[in-house]
């Protein structure tokens, strides 16, 4: 299972529950893609592999939480530190804003 990070988790106006995924890659991406650098340490704290990986913030997948095939309650879980999300999130917003990044609808 490749390791994504939850962005964003936003109530529905309709119900259910908003997922924001941002995919997590060990392949250096392009110049022409907007991604973020996740530092060693930001990696020891989600238990990622100890190579380099980067958040790509010009993509996104949304999702439903109440209905996700995605979403596994059980599957391990870690978390970024309150400081490095705040830096992922303010990039995703930016390239949001700009029209830089698209979504990938994930509700079937």
């Amino acid at each position: 299972m490749r390791p994504v990070a939850f962005v964003a988790v936003v109530p529905g106006k309709a119900g259910g529950t908003n997922l924001f995924i941002l995919a997590i890659t060990s392949t250096q991406p392009g110049r022409d893609r907007v991604a973020v650098g996740v530092p060693e340490i930001e990696r020891r704290r989600a238990s990622l592999d100890p190579i380099p990986l980067w958040v790509i913030v010009d993509e996104y997948n949304h999702d439903i939480l109440e209905s996700s095939a995605y979403f596994e309650p059980g599957a391990r879980i870690g978390a970024f530190s309150p400081s490095f999300h705040k830096k992922v999130m303010s990039a995703f917003i930016a390239a949001v804003r700009t029209g830089q990044s698209k979504a990938i609808p994930r509700v079937d």
